[in-house]
């Protein structure tokens, strides 16, 4: 299976919470490939330092969860942030930013699958308003939230 994830569902393999074991199946499955945006590193490190100023974890544990991201985004498939893939993003938010809510950073994830995806590929995301915006344009849903394996 080939699996595109955002970082609202990547998040959850590095810090406990519900959705986290779907998560750690998926990765932990070697037969799925697993892909990301390049964006994915800096909204990964602002999500779990928010983390760490509302005291949910500790400052030693910020440093092993960042360790671990590091060595674990080393084998995703990371698809760069180019002009192609703004320019989709842009697409997106005329088309489902009023209506749907969708924000321009999601709008940056759900614009990379889109240019990558085809039959065969997920979008992992734990953001429901997200994956409704990926619902109406076709796209296969994993929500950790929802999903059961």
């Amino acid at each position: 299976m080939i699996c595109f994830f955002d970082t609202s569902a990547l998040v959850k393999l590095f810090h406990i919470e519900e959705g986290s074991d779907t998560v750690e199946s998926i990765i932990s499955n070697h037969e799925n490939e697993i892909w990301v945006l390049e964006l994915v590193r800096l909204e990964f490190f602002s999500s779990i330092s928010r983390r760490y100023r509302q005291g949910e974890i500790s400052e030693k544990d910020l440093s092993h969860v960042i360790n671990d991201f590091e060595e674990q985004v080393q084998n995703f498939n990371i698809e760069p942030m180019g002009s192609v893939v703004l320019r989709e993003a842009e697409h997106l938010m005329k088309e489902y930013g009023a209506k749907d809510f969708l924000r321009s950073l999601d709008a940056l994830h759900l614009a990379a699958f889109h240019l990558l995806s085809n039959g065969d590929w997920n979008f992992v995301c734990a953001d429901e308003k997200l994956c409704n915006a990926a619902e109406k344009l076709g796209m296969e849903i994993i929500n950790p939230l929802d999903y059961c394996l």
